[in-house]
């Protein structure tokens, strides 16, 4: 009986403790907020591409399936589209500038093009890439387009390479992650990007499944590596989009286990949100995402749209 009561005693005072403990300090939480929308309600958009312009607080949506891409206000509805008479070829990445200029990543034939074009989406100058070395020339095909300051990534996620140039196309830098990851040419086939963003200070992000990894990686070439496999909260099973907000903190998605872990800069595990399910926050394959100040804009399949979620701490 003196056990008994002698353990009861201890557990009342265990919860006693737990309950005037205060919640874990800076607890990175989100809430679904709306999915992205025009005039006649939620777009079931499935795998776009996204690009958030942090400037103007717009998102832009490239619609692979009518060759257009959509602008959004920070309300979620879609405010201009243009592309869609396929003038400008089919558009696979946009990026916009601090200037004001929108670039398109667009493919034409067999080749691909990267066009500067004002606000509203019409063509000021094609822009013919210059003095890329052999190895951003022959077989270099970028899927994807991104800017910083006054440089243009393009990114060959298959190649798992990246030509930076300036903004009139001139060759500033080049990386080979293969490389710069020590694989060899079988383990380059045998991997390929899937997720690719940068932060504010210039640092590639990277997701790359079949390591169950992702990467950061400095613009001088220092990495960093995170990630393990698993099914447990914070750990990796098929991942694919990354991104990362103002204060350093990285979203991963995970397609298979549906849902967005959060990372702080030290790369510790934070959260994760979203999780399978049909209800308005939940997710399905989650693929690309994208950051604009506390909001996180999650592309998934199943014509699920693009959702987005309101960050904040306890």
């Amino acid at each position: 009986m003196k056990t008994r009561t002698h353990l009861i005693t201890i557990i009342t005072l265990l919860l006693f403790v737990a309950g005037a403990m205060p919640a874990l300090a800076n607890e990175m939480r989100a809430a679904y907020v709306y999915t992205l929308s025009d005039f006649t309600g939620p777009i079931p958009y499935n795998w776009v591409n996204i690009f958030a312009d942090t400037t103007k607080r717009e998102t832009y949506i490239v619609n692979t399936a009518d060759r257009s891409v959509q602008i959004f206000n920070e309300s979620g509805m879609e405010t201009y589209r243009f592309g869609d008479n396929g003038g400008l070829g089919s558009i696979m990445a946009v990026t916009a500038t601090a200037t004001g200029d929108i670039y398109l990543l667009s493919r034409s034939s067999d080749a691909y093009r990267v066009t500067r074009c004002n606000f509203r989406g019409e063509p000021l100058t094609k822009l013919v890439p210059q003095d890329l070395p052999p190895e951003f020339t022959a077989g270099f095909s970028p899927d994807s387009l991104l800017s910083r300051k006054d440089r243009l990534y393009l990114v060959d996620r298959n190649a798992m390479k990246v030509a930076v140039t300036d903004l009139n196309g001139t060759f500033v830098a080049g990386y080979d992650f293969a490389a710069i990851l020590g694989l060899d040419e079988k383990a380059r086939r045998d991997s390929g990007i899937v997720g690719f963003n940068l932060d504010r200070q210039g640092n590639f992000l990277f997701t790359i499944p079949v390591h169950f990894s992702a990467y950061v990686v400095s613009p001088d070439k220092k990495v960093r590596v995170f990630g393990s496999r698993g099914s447990a909260p914070g750990k990796f099973n098929v991942i694919s989009g990354i991104a990362a907000d103002d204060n350093g903190n990285i979203y991963v998605a995970d397609m298979l286990r549906c849902v967005v872990m959060v990372f702080d800069k030290e790369l510790n595990f934070r959260n994760e949100f979203g999780f399978r399910g049909l209800g308005p926050g939940n997710l399905i394959a989650p693929m690309e995402l994208a950051v604009n100040s506390d909001r996180v804009y999650v592309a998934q399949t199943r014509s699920r749209g693009v959702s987005v979620y309101r960050m904040f701490t306890n």
